[in-house]
């Protein structure tokens, strides 16, 4: 192995952690969106009925 194929593989390394670490985020921003969504819809309910 020469420097240049170290350097694309590292480089390669980190292309894809970034990316798992991009999909996290979103999942974690989607599943944020998602409880305030519910949070918000069963404060109406409580506001409406109870």
């Amino acid at each position: 192995m020469n420097e240049d194929e170290i350097a694309r593989g590292v480089a390669r390394g980190l292309q894809e952690h970034e990316r798992r670490r991009a999909e996290g985020n979103a999942r974690s921003l989607l599943a944020g969106v998602a409880l305030l969504g519910l949070g918000m819809i069963f404060f109406i309910w409580l506001v409406t009925y109870a």
